[in-house]
C-alpha cells in the first residue's frame, strides 16, 4: 500500500482552526443552488402555515394536540435521527475502521427502535405528559421529592439539547463551508438562522408536516446515492486502498490494523475494551428509553399506546436507508476522487467526506437534489431539538417557577423566546469546538455515562425515589463537567473505557444510597402508575398492592413476551442495517443472509408482537386542554 492510499493514521486535524477548508471550493451551479434554495422556501412556507394550528396550545405546539397519525410520527421520528453531522461522523468511522465502525454506532443505541416497538413507545405514551419532566410527577408524586426530580431531570434535559444543538451546528459548519465562501461557523450561523424562523412558529405541527416531506425527499436521495456507490464500487482498487481486516465485523481486543488510528481524541489500539463499553452503554441507553429528548415527544404525542408501538416499528424501518448511503459515502472517499486537492483534504479529515464526494462526484442537478435530501436530515434533526428544548424550558421552567398562571398566548409567546435563546446557545457552542467525534463522544459517552443509572432504574425498581433519581443524575453531570473541563485543561482526552464505567458506578452508588436512605414514593403513586404504564421488572411488592385492591388487574402484555419480541427485533434490525452495508460492498451472500434472517424474524414477530398489540383507544378531547391548564395537573388518576 503506497503512502497515498493509506487511510488516515494521525488524529484528527481541526480543519477550521488551520484554514485546510478550501472554502467555497465546491462552487454549486445555478441549477443546483436554485433547487436548494427551492427545496429551503417550500419547507419555510409549509412551517409558516401551520403557524395558527400551532398557537392553538401547549399541547398542539408541542405535541400536535395528540392527533398525528402514528406513521407521519414515525417518519418525523426516523428523519429527526438522519442528520448531516451524525451521517458525516457515520461516514468517517467507515472510513477509519471499516465494518468494525458498526460496533461504535452501538454507543447512541442505533438498535432503540427494537426497544420502542416491543415496550417502550406504550410505556411513554401511557404515562399521559407533555414532557420527560413532567414525566417525573407520575413516577415520583408532586411532592418535593418528585418536584426536585423534575427539576434535575430539566436541567439534564437542557444541558444535552445545548449540546446537541451545538454538535449539529458543528457539522453544518463544516458541511456548508465545502460549498459556500465563508468560514464554518459563519455558515452555520446562516443556515440555522434561516431555517430556526419555521421551527420557530411552526412548532410540533409544522415540524412533523415538514419532517414527513424531508423523510421521502432523504430516502429518495439516501438510496439514489447508495446506488451510485454500488455501480462506483472496484473491488479490485478498493481492495488495495484497505488494510486487512477492514471488511471484517469481529471484534478483537487489539486488530494490528487499528494500532496507532487515532480519530477526533480517541485512540482505537484498544478496540475490544471500547466496543465493551460501546454495548453496555447502547443497552443502557435502550433499556432507560430515549436520551435524545425529542424521541420522547413522538410517543407522546401518539393517539394511544398501540400507534406509539406501530411507530417504534416503522420509525427503524425509514432509518435504513441512512446505512448504505453512509457506505456509499465511504467506500468513493476511500476510492479517490481524482483530485490531489481533494484526496489530501479527506485524508487530512474523514469528516469532511460527506460534502466533498457529493461536490466532486456527482453530476449538476443532483448536486442540487442531494444537497436537499440532506438538509432535510439537518432540519429535521435541528427543529425536533429545538421544539423538544422549548417544551423544557416553557413547561418545565418558566411555568413551574416563574409565572404559573401564565395563558395560552403568554406561553406561546415565551416558546418563541426560548426556541430562539437555544439556537443562540448551540450556535456558541460551535464557535468553541470543531470535532464532531469529540462532541459526540462527549454527549453520548461522558454525560450520558451520569444520568443513564437513575434513567434505567426509573422504569424498573419501584423503590426508586425521587431523591435518589434527583442525586444521581445531578452528580452524573457534575461529573461529566468536571471530566470535560479536565480534559480541556490538560489538552488530553480520557479514554471512554475508563471515564464510562467511573461515572456511571458513580452515578448508580449515589442514586441506590440517597434512594435507600429516604422515604420511599407514596403507596398512591406507585399504583397509580404501576396500573396505567405497567412496567416490568423489581415491581413486586407494588403489584401486591394493586392484587389486593383489584384481583382481577393483570399487564397487557406479559414481561416473557416482551423480552421475546425485543430479542427479536433487536437481531432483525441490526441484520437489516449490516445487510444493506455488506449491499454496497459487493458482498452479495452476506447480504443475502442478512435479509433472510430480517424476513423469518419479521414473520415470526407478526404472530408475537403484531397480533397482541394494544387495542386501539378513543381520543379523549379534553387532553388538550388539560396540559394547557395554567397550572399543571399530575396526570395520575
Amino acid at each position: 500500500m503506497s503512502e497515498a492510499d493509506e487511510l488516515p493514521r494521525a488524529d484528527f486535524v481541526s480543519a477550521a482552526n488551520e484554514g485546510a477548508w478550501g472554502r467555497g471550493s465546491m462552487k454549486l451551479s445555478f441549477i443546483d443552488q436554485a433547487i436548494v434554495v427551492a427545496y429551503l422556501a417550500a419547507i419555510m412556507g409549509i412551517g409558516l402555515a401551520m403557524k395558527r394550528r400551532a398557537a392553538r396550545g401547549m399541547s398542539a405546539y408541542f405535541l400536535g394536540g395528540r392527533q398525528l397519525p402514528w406513521w407521519a410520527l414515525a417518519m418525523s421520528g426516523s428523519s429527526s435521527y438522519f442528520d448531516i453531522t451524525g451521517t458525516m461522523w457515520i461516514v468517517s468511522t467507515f472510513i477509519v475502521l471499516g465494518l468494525k465502525g458498526m460496533w461504535v454506532h452501538w454507543l447512541w443505541g442505533f438498535p432503540i427502535t427494537a426497544f420502542y416497538l416491543s415496550y417502550m413507545g406504550k410505556w411513554i405514551r401511557r404515562s399521559c405528559v407533555l414532557t420527560g419532566a413532567e414525566w417525573m410527577y407520575t413516577r415520583f408524586g408532586r411532592g418535593r421529592a418528585g418536584d426536585l426530580a423534575r427539576l434535575s431531570y430539566t436541567l439534564f434535559a437542557v444541558l444535552t439539547i445545548a449540546a446537541l444543538l451545538g454538535y449539529g451546528a458543528i457539522g453544518m459548519g463544516k458541511f456548508g463551508a465545502v460549498f459556500l465562501p465563508f468560514s464554518p461557523f459563519i455558515c452555520a450561523v446562516l443556515i440555522l438562522g434561516v431555517t430556526g424562523l419555521y421551527v420557530v412558529v411552526g412548532g410540533f405541527h409544522g415540524i412533523v408536516r415538514v419532517e414527513v416531506l424531508q423523510t421521502i425527499v432523504l430516502s429518495v436521495g439516501a438510496i439514489a446515492f447508495a446506488v451510485i456507490g454500488y455501480g462506483h464500487f472496484d473491488a479490485e482498487r478498493f481492495a488495495a486502498r484497505i488494510p486487512a481486516g477492514w471488511i471484517s465485523l469481529r471484534p478483537a481486543w487489539r486488530p494490528d490494523e487499528l494500532q496507532g488510528v487515532i480519530s477526533g481524541g480517541t485512540d482505537y489500539s484498544l478496540f475490544g475494551a471500547l466496543v465493551a463499553v460501546w454495548v453496555a452503554k447502547g443497552l443502557l441507553l435502550c433499556l432507560s428509553g430515549p436520551e435524545q429528548l425529542y424521541d420522547f415527544q413522538r410517543f407522546l404525542a401518539a393517539r394511544d399506546a398501540r400507534d406509539a408501538s406501530k411507530l417504534g416499528a416503522l420509525w427503524g424501518a425509514i432509518h435504513t436507508v441512512r446505512w448504505p448511503f453512509a457506505m456509499a459515502i465511504a467506500v468513493m472517499a476511500i476510492m479517490g476522487v481524482g483530485d490531489p486537492t481533494l484526496d489530501a483534504m479527506l485524508k487530512k479529515d474523514p469528516e469532511t467526506a460527506l460534502p466533498v464526494i457529493i461536490g466532486a462526484m456527482l453530476p449538476t442537478g443532483l448536486v442540487g437534489f442531494i444537497l436537499a435530501a440532506l438538509l432535510s436530515g439537518f432540519l429535521a434533526t435541528f427543529s425536533s431539538t429545538v421544539n423538544g428544548g422549548a417544551a423544557y424550558l416553557v413547561k418545565d421552567v418558566y411555568q413551574r417557577y416563574i409565572d404559573p398562571r401564565a395563558d395560552s398566548r403568554r406561553l406561546i409567546l415565551i416558546s418563541y423566546l426560548a426556541s430562539s435563546l437555544l439556537i443562540v446557545v448551540g450556535l456558541t457552542i460551535a464557535y468553541f469546538g470543531a470535532s464532531i467525534n469529540a462532541a459526540f463522544i462527549w454527549i453520548f459517552g461522558t454525560l450520558a455515562a451520569g444520568i443513564l443509572p437513575p434513567n434505567v432504574l426509573r422504569w424498573y425498581w419501584w423503590r426508586l425515589n425521587g431523591w435518589g433519581y434527583a442525586a444521581g443524575v445531578t452528580s452524573g453531570m457534575v461529573l461529566s463537567l468536571l471530566q470535560a473541563l479536565r480534559d480541556a485543561s490538560y489538552d488530553v482526552q480520557t479514554p471512554l473505557y475508563v471515564s464510562f464505567p467511573l461515572i456511571a458506578a458513580a452515578s448508580a452508588i449515589v442514586t441506590i444510597v440517597v434512594t435507600l436512605a429516604t422515604a420511599p414514593t407514596d403507596e398512591a403513586t406507585l399504583v397509580d402508575f404501576y396500573r396505567k404504564v405497567q412496567p416490568a421488572g423489581a415491581w413486586g411488592p407494588v403489584h401486591k398492592l394493586v392484587i389486593s385492591s383489584d384481583p382481577n388487574f393483570r399487564r397487557e402484555t406479559s414481561v416473557a413476551r416482551e423480552a421475546l419480541n425485543t430479542i427479536l427485533a433487536l437481531v432483525a434490525v441490526t441484520a437489516l442495517y449490516v445487510g444493506a452495508l455488506y449491499l454496497v460492498l459487493h458482498a452479495h451472500l452476506s447480504a443475502i443472509l442478512c435479509f433472510t434472517i430480517v424476513s423469518i424474524l419479521c414473520v415470526a414477530l407478526y404472530f408475537t408482537w403484531y397480533k397482541h398489540l394494544p387495542l386501539p383507544e378513543d381520543s379523549r378531547a379534553s387532553e388538550e386542554a388539560r396540559f394547557d391548564a395554567r397550572e399543571p395537573v399530575a396526570p395520575a388518576g
